[in-house]
């Protein structure tokens, strides 16, 4: 029988189980952003990034992506918005193959040859320095090129610079208005320098041959703080370091307070009654009212709004088409404004009546009958309450003092009613007459 070599454990059927791989950065990134419950489109408008560089990022497809540079500022963007730590995602990010299918060595990667072949140039500096005393000018030639490319190795693996020239200070405050700024600073020659705003907006620029730099910031009202750091070209490599300015945009010196009138409404008609004001503006401001006609009459007053901004009330006009005029004037002299027109008409009589300084009581009679909402006892009249009448011909009302009464007659105030010396009888027609009356 001839000699048989022992199966090897795959020929006997025992395949052994691969270790369990950690999943790419392309799957670490659709994973965490399907915990958030986001989708590609909502990450794109979140980010500013275009969709299909997102996709490219969890497909790893690097055939869709930017250069390297910029594709790896968006890839910290990304990994920072899905909870992600943006250098362990960056790190672990392979660049696109080479022409043999091997993958483009990282930062890390190539940071540490240049730091083997610089561990490496020592024997030969020491052999250079040796040869200076043997080979005299031939030594030194040696010895200077050696040197020579150890200072380019270390400007190779050094992270690249970064600073903000203009403007000096930490903090600008700027004036109301101000919508961008010019930003000025130095860096390594063509430096890739990014910046980013706390609006959530990220810009991108290069830096000269001479390392100078300078981009536009927009501005909002308010606090905007920038951030600014460098990727050193070739190598990805980030500034350890970063530049911070914060910019202060005043608020408009004066702001008009905002005046909605809900009552009146455009062109009301008003008929037999006052006119009707409703409006929303400044808390606990005094609101100015200014009716004029088309004669040129003029009648003012004023309502206060409470804490929440709301104001109600009303005016007397007379008959004919009026604009109103509402305006609200704040402690630092901005006015705000707003107009109506409305057409107020009577028919037969309508008087209204406003309490005093102090109570007193009325009783009304409307075209010779007793007013119901009054009764015979009649009614004590408190500060600043109103009534209104409306009859056909002619309204009546007694009054314990009727010369602390204010009384409105189709809209036509009157004052001066009334001796102040006790109980008097007023009777108000609708021919627009005051005169004094018998009834008791």
């Amino acid at each position: 029988m001839s000699d048989q070599l022992p199966l090897a454990p795959q020929q006997a059927g025992l395949i052994e189980e691969a270790a369990p791989q950690a999943p790419s950065i392309g799957d670490r990134l659709r994973q965490a952003r399907e915990r958030r419950g986001v989708s590609i489109a909502e990450a794109s408008a979140t980010l500013k990034i275009r969709a299909p560089i997102l996709e490219a990022f969890e497909r790893e497809d690097h055939s869709q992506l930017p250069p390297r540079v910029y594709a790896l500022g968006q890839l910290r963007t990304y990994a920072a918005y899905l909870g992600l730590d943006p250098a362990t995602v960056a790190a672990g990010w392979q660049g696109p193959p080479t022409s043999e299918g091997v993958p483009v060595p990282t930062p890390s990667q190539r940071a540490t040859s240049a730091l083997d072949r610089l561990v490496a140039l020592r024997p030969r500096v020491i052999r250079s320095t040796r040869g200076v005393l043997a080979m005299g000018g031939l030594g030194l030639a040696v010895l200077a090129i050696s040197g020579f490319m150890v200072l380019q190795l270390l400007r190779f693996i050094l992270p690249p610079s970064i600073a903000i020239t203009y403007p000096t200070e930490a903090i600008s405050n700027l004036e109301a208005g101000a919508l961008s700024y010019e930003l000025k600073g130095t860096a390594d020659a063509r430096a890739i320098i990014v910046i980013d705003t706390s609006a959530g907006t990220q810009l991108t620029t290069e830096a000269d041959e001479s390392g100078l730099w300078s981009l536009l910031i927009p501005l909002g009202t308010g606090r905007t703080e920038v951030v600014a750091h460098a990727v050193k070209p070739g190598t990805g490599g980030e500034s350890s370091t970063s530049a911070e300015r914060v910019f202060v945009v005043a608020l408009p010196d004066k702001v008009a307070p905002e005046i909605t009138v809900t009552q009146p409404s455009t062109n009301l008609a008003v008929e037999n009654s006052d006119v009707p004001i409703s409006l929303v503006t400044a808390p606990n401001s005094e609101v100015g009212v200014t009716a004029t006609d088309t004669s040129g009459r003029l009648i003012t007053s004023t309502i206060t709004s409470d804490a929440s901004g709301a104001a109600t009330g009303g005016i007397s006009l007379p008959a004919g088409r009026w604009t109103l005029s509402f305006s609200v004037t704040t402690a630092d002299g901005a006015l705000g404004q707003a107009t109506r027109t409305v057409e107020v008409s009577f028919t037969g009589v309508t008087v209204s009546i406003t309490g005093g300084a102090s109570a007193t009581w009325i009783r009304v009679w409307v075209d010779g009958l007793l007013d119901p909402t009054i009764g015979v006892s009649g009614k004590t009249m408190a500060p600043a309450t109103q009534l209104s009448f409306t009859g056909a011909k002619r309204i009546e009302i007694r009054s314990g003092d009727p010369s602390i009464l204010l009384f409105t007659l189709n809209g036509r105030t009157i004052s001066g009613i009334g001796s102040g010396t006790g109980a008097e009888t007023y009777a108000f027609l609708s021919t627009g007459k005051v005169q004094k009356s018998s009834r008791r």
